[in-house]
């Protein structure tokens, strides 16, 4: 087994430069293919970018680091804050012009129950885009790089899936809204080039608890999202979370995030419509039932219908098999269904094939009005207990009695 060296948040863990090549050395060494070895080190610097500086520390930090490295592809350094009171969109203080790319470095949490210790990290509620316009930019991790879509002035909001649509309309209330308990800080880094080059201009002079570095981890990360998929409006975790592997496969890695992909679909609701796929689980994001708020983090795959319901079919740690519930997330209660599909860890590790009657399941879990199944999603939630989960998913078909089979 390969054993990356401790990470005490204060490095960047050999992810850029010379360290990071005689780490994929090291990992060649002990057999690692290089595709792997690069997604090994790069989730070690997506959990070295979790940045627990306070306002000070962070913000002091990297004025520092930008004034001693005086980078001439750096047009300027924007401070920024988000509090609960804040009320969506609020400005930033910056104008791009089309193609032009900003980095933000994010600190800070967003509270659901301090009693509870349940909180969510910045980057994962954290919104850009050009006024007015889309698409919204949401990093999903606490450094993300933005390439402006359109000239004009930038605007930021707070949300945890609380938009209405890709137009950034909030779908609750005002008054629910600004009680939240929040507070999200950081800097805006505007590049007259591209990042790439600014962040790697800055991490010669030094780094912030390895942040610069972690973001530049992201910008050379091979991950793509599959042909026929798209990331959910509401999330940002599409190149973050899912990679397309190939033949086929698709990977689902959340770490202290989520993400959800969509493919259309468009068939009759019917009498067998089935929803097949074949999955590797190699490591479950929840340790605790997942039917509650707290310990609401699971892998699954699932079917959206025209009436705006949708069920999932996830793995779970410990809950039966054919156990079914609403999503605990007060937002999505309405909406989603989960069903236990897989339980137990005895077949992490192995390829397993599983098949759902959608309209059987719809009618007994859901019993609306659906006409139709819409969409096909993947699913990948760690934010609650804020740990990570693995898995790939392959041969994900739709099939009807007398219809021609769709793979997706």
């Amino acid at each position: 087994m390969c054993t990356l060296p401790h990470h005490d948040g204060c490095s960047h863990d050999g992810t850029d430069g010379p360290n990071r090549r005689e780490m994929l050395k090291k990992l060649a060494a002990l057999g690692v293919a290089a595709p792997l070895a690069t997604v090994i080190l790069e989730r070690a610097a997506l959990a070295g970018s979790i940045s627990f500086l306070d306002r000070g520390e962070l913000i002091d930090g990297v004025t520092a680091l930008v004034a001693r490295a005086k980078s001439p592809e750096l047009v300027g350094a924007h401070v920024f804050e988000l509090n609960a009171s804040d009320l969506p969109w609020k400005d930033l203080g910056i104008t791009l012009a089309k193609g032009q790319e900003a980095t933000f470095l994010l600190g800070g949490r967003v509270w659901l129950s301090r009693e509870q210790d349940l909180w969510v990290e910045p980057g994962v509620a954290f919104h850009v885009r050009t006024r007015g316009t889309r698409p919204i930019f949401n990093p999903m991790s606490n450094t993300g790089t933005m390439t402006a879509t359109s000239d004009g002035p930038l605007e930021m909001a707070r949300s945890l899936v609380e938009f209405q649509d890709d137009k950034g309309e909030l779908a609750v209330p005002k008054e629910d809204y600004v009680k939240a308990d929040a507070h999200i800080y950081g800097v805006a880094l505007v590049w007259r080039g591209g990042a790439d080059a600014g962040l790697q201009s800055l991490l010669k002079h030094g780094d912030v608890d390895g942040i610069v570095a972690a973001e530049l981890a992201h910008l050379h990360s091979p991950r793509r999202l599959p042909p026929g998929w798209n990331n959910f409006f509401m999330l940002g975790g599409g190149a973050i979370i899912f990679n397309d592997i190939g033949h086929g496969a698709i990977a689902v890695e959340p770490l202290k995030n989520a993400g959800i992909l969509q493919h259309p679909v468009g068939l009759e609701l019917k009498p067998q419509t089935m929803l097949s796929w074949r999955w590797i689980v190699e490591e479950l994001p929840s340790r605790l039932p997942e039917d509650q708020l707290t310990s609401h983090d699971y892998l699954s795959i699932a079917a959206e219908f025209d009436d705006g319901q949708d069920l999932t079919y996830f793995w779970s740690c410990s809950l039966p098999v054919g156990k079914a519930f609403r999503c605990p997330i007060p937002r999505w209660t309405p909406l989603e269904s989960h069903m236990v599909v897989r339980s137990g860890l005895a077949d992490l590790g192995k390829w397993v094939s599983d098949e759902r009657d959608v309209y059987a399941d719809y009618k007994e879990h859901i019993g609306g009005s659906a006409k139709s199944l819409v969409r096909v999603w993947l699913l990948g939630v760690s934010l609650f207990q804020r740990r990570s989960g693995s898995c790939r998913f392959s041969d994900i078909q739709v099939s009807q009695p007398g219809a021609k089979t769709l793979t997706l």
